[in-house]
């Protein structure tokens, strides 16, 4: 009976700790369960959260602001506020300033910041000439009144010295004494009278002046129209220069039958060199001057220089009709050519000498030395003078307008935007002119063309 009731007592503890441990595997079982659910939640609202933050196109931008963050040992979140409020610093003044409360402050309408700063900019320098010049009319009065005051102290001496001797004079010349001081006393009056003129006439003019002053602090738009007017009077009044281009450069002095080469007489002498090319007429009547583009007129044939003796040269007809053979006693001319004239070449904009179709300030530098290598002169700037005789033009730039602008454009982008523009003005504003002043205008190929550096 013992043994039995031990064995029962086993199988029952067994059973018991069975059920405990199946209980126990349950439990753990849904907590694991609840706790996966959970993890999954915050596993996808963390994905939201990135989503709003960060968008999967954005990545690369994001890895290097991470990038840059890194190197200044700051989180991302804490770079991009940093550098957010060092901007704002830097252009308000005030870490906290927003678009609206920066344009409010510095009274910016609908421009940039940079475009009101630059044209702040420039009426100050203007507005900095015209009050330094005022002021230098003011010290001008200033001086000369000193002089007049200094004048009459002088003839104040003068006259007490003279009327001090008239007193000490005998009796008999008191009458001429007494007239002589009466004298004295008008010219006194008089300078008196002239010195409260000019004192009063220059305090005018020193109120006049100072009103202007205000005027011009005051009065910026006006004072740029009237700036714009007189540049247009300037324009409008400068000498033209007379283009000694449309003389007779030369003669052909012999045609070498049929093998279509003739004999002019410009040599080494003449400054002339192989490939150098002419335009042949019957006589200087034909040598007309297109105005709008500064070409010469076709002619009845065009020369290219082959070979250069001292005082002649030999050279292959180009371009000639059988119906008007070049003969004997025919002019030529090339309109950059003149032995006894060195030639004045501006040379503006971007150039594709090399031809691979990329434009740059370098190739506009290699025709600068083409120029003087041919015997030319090149005027520095971008204006043209009156004495100049040749403008030689890059690549027309491309338009651009600034109302085109993006609203988050950086300065930079904002300032590249800016000179593309001014070039391009520049550009159309120097080629008007020459036209009015009929100065040719020259490209890369007609200048190749017409000093010999091409084909005819």
């Amino acid at each position: 009976m013992a043994m039995r009731s031990s064995g029962g007592t086993g199988v029952l503890i067994a059973l018991i700790i069975f059920i405990f441990l199946t209980v126990g595997s349950a439990t753990a079982a849904i907590l694991l369960y609840g706790q996966k659910t959970s993890a999954n939640e915050e596993l996808s609202r963390e994905k939201a959260v990135r989503t709003e933050l960060m968008r999967d196109s954005e990545r690369e931008s994001v890895a290097t602001l991470m990038q840059e963050a890194g190197q200044k040992r700051q989180s991302l979140v804490g770079y991009l506020v940093a550098r957010s409020n060092a901007y704002r610093e830097f252009v308000a003044g005030n870490a906290n300033a927003d678009e609206d409360s920066t344009r409010e402050r510095f009274g910016i309408k609908d421009d940039t910041a940079a475009q009101a700063f630059i044209e702040l900019r420039n009426k100050n320098t203007l507005l900095n000439a015209q009050v330094a010049e005022s002021e230098a009319r003011i010290a001008s009065l200033e001086s000369e009144l000193a002089m007049r005051a200094q004048d009459l102290k002088d003839l104040q001496a003068a006259s007490d010295d003279r009327v001090a001797s008239v007193q000490a004079s005998i009796s008999e010349y008191a009458d001429a004494a007494q007239s002589y001081r009466a004298d004295i006393d008008k010219t006194r009056n008089e300078y008196r009278r002239s010195l409260d003129e000019n004192t009063t006439r220059h305090r005018n003019e020193v109120a006049d002046l100072q009103d202007e002053i205000d005027n011009l602090n005051g009065n910026q738009t006006v004072l740029a129209g009237r700036l714009n007017e007189l540049r247009k009077v300037v324009e409008a009044i400068r000498v033209r220069p007379k283009n000694p281009a449309e003389l007779v450069d030369g003669r052909v002095v012999d045609v070498l039958g049929s093998s279509g080469q003739v004999f002019i007489d410009l040599g080494r002498d003449d400054r002339i060199r192989p490939g150098m090319t002419f335009r042949v007429y019957d006589d200087a009547n034909q040598i007309q001057i297109d105005p709008t583009t500064g070409e010469y007129a076709r002619g009845k044939a065009s020369l290219q220089v082959i070979k250069v003796a001292d005082s002649t040269a030999t050279a292959r007809v180009t371009d000639s009709a059988s119906s008007r053979p070049v003969v004997r006693g025919d002019v030529i001319a090339n309109a950059v050519f003149n032995p006894e004239h060195r030639f004045k070449f501006l040379v503006f904009g971007q150039f594709d000498v090399d031809g691979n179709g990329s434009s740059s300030m370098n190739e506009a530098n290699y025709i600068k030395s083409r120029i003087i290598e041919w015997g030319g002169e090149v005027v520095e700037g971008n204006q043209l003078t009156g004495d100049l005789d040749f403008l030689v033009l890059g690549e027309v730039p491309d338009f651009v307008s600034t109302e085109l602008i993006p609203a988050d454009a950086t300065p930079a982008e904002i300032d590249a935007i800016l000179k593309r523009q001014e070039a391009y003005d520049r550009y159309d504003e120097l080629f008007q002119q020459a036209i009015n002043a009929q100065i040719p205008v020259l490209n890369w190929n007609r200048f190749r063309l017409l000093t010999g550096d091409g084909d005819a």
